[in-house]
C-alpha cells in the first residue's frame, strides 16, 4: 500500500473526525465563571461595605454553592444575602446564606438553587451579596472563594472557573 493511500484511507478521515469533534464538543471545555465583584475594593476603617459573587454561566445551570475566606483581623462578615442569579428568571429558588464564623474568617455552606421543575439559568447575575465592616486597622485581606460549585438540573457538576478577590482598608 502507498503512502498516499494511507494518508486518504486512514490519516484523512481522523483528522476530520477530530476536527468535527473540535466544532461539536469544543463549547463543553467552556467554564462557568465565579469570581467576586468588585474584584478589588478600597475601604476607610470602619467602614461598612459589600462585595457581590457574581456567576456567568457558560452551560444551563440550576444550582450553585460557595464558601468565602477573610483575614478575620481585617474584616468581620456581617450578613449574606441572596442575589438575583436564579430570580431572574421568575423561578422559584431556595437559598442558605452559610454560616458566618468571623473568629476562624470563613464563610461556609452558601447554596442556591432553582426549585421550578425544570428550571435553570445561562444569563449572568449576582449569587450572592456579602456585607462586611472594615476594621480599624489598615491592611489588605484576600476574599478567597473555595468550595464553588455549580450544577445543572440533573445535579451534575459544571465545569467551574474561580476569581477571588480582595478589600484594602487604607485612611483616605
Amino acid at each position: 500500500m502507498k503512502y498516499r493511500d494511507i494518508y486518504q484511507w486512514l490519516i484523512l478521515p481522523l483528522l476530520l473526525f477530530a476536527v468535527v469533534g473540535l466544532l461539536l464538543f469544543g463549547s463543553a471545555c467552556e467554564s462557568t465563571n465565579t469570581s467576586i465583584s468588585p474584584p478589588s475594593k478600597t475601604v476607610a476603617p470602619g467602614e461598612t461595605f459589600t462585595v457581590d459573587v457574581l456567576v456567568t454561566p457558560a452551560a444551563h445551570i440550576a444550582g450553585a454553592q460557595f464558601d468565602l475566606s477573610f483575614d478575620p483581623s481585617l474584616v468581620t462578615a456581617i450578613s449574606v444575602e441572596e442575589g438575583d442569579l436564579f430570580n431572574q428568571g421568575g423561578f422559584n429558588t431556595f437559598f442558605l446564606p452559610g454560616t458566618i464564623d468571623n473568629d476562624a474568617g470563613i464563610i461556609t455552606g452558601v447554596a442556591s438553587v432553582i426549585t421550578t421543575c425544570g428550571g435553570t439559568m445561562t444569563v449572568p447575575g449576582t449569587l450572592a451579596t456579602i456585607t462586611f465592616i472594615a476594621s480599624p486597622i489598615e491592611g489588605t485581606s484576600a476574599l478567597d472563594l473555595t468550595n464553588v460549585i455549580a450544577g445543572d438540573k440533573q445535579g451534575q457538576r459544571v465545569t467551574v472557573q474561580v476569581n477571588s478577590g480582595s478589600v484594602t482598608i487604607s485612611n483616605p
